[in-house]
């Protein structure tokens, strides 16, 4: 697996921002080695009060994905909502047009439907007050 650290400039934020990502390589000891053909690619959004880094930081994203030959993008959003502002950057616009087009460019990952996948933290809610 190879880890990366991603500075670009973003046209849809109008500044630079950061992704990390996790790229397969080719393992013929590992079960489930990646095929011939463009990996899949998992986009991993991170929490509110963290960045592109949290999950390989705090998890063990690496270990997980290791043998499932998948590409992992982990791009920073601050603390955006992943929307696009009324009164500011459009970072839906970033997540969902932008960035797939960039890392296609510079990583070799597939861009078929099918084996693109988008996944994060959990909204968490408060508990009722009883």
């Amino acid at each position: 697996m190879a880890l990366l650290r991603c500075d670009f400039d973003s046209e849809a934020l109008g500044t630079s921002t950061s992704m990390t990502v996790i790229l397969p390589q080719p393992d013929p000891e590992l079960p489930t080695a990646p095929a011939d053909g463009d990996p899949p690619v998992l986009y991993l959004l991170h929490g509110l009060s963290d960045d592109d880094t949290a999950w390989t930081r705090q998890t063990s994203i690496e270990r997980y994905v290791a043998s499932l030959g998948v590409a992992v993008v982990m791009p920073q959003v601050g603390r955006s909502f992943y929307t696009d502002e009324t009164h500011g950057n459009r970072y839906w616009t970033f997540l969902t047009e932008e960035l797939p087009r960039v890392c296609r460019s510079f990583f070799r990952i597939s861009e078929r439907r099918e084996d693109t996948f988008v996944a994060g933290l959990p909204l968490r809610t408060r508990p009722p007050v009883t």
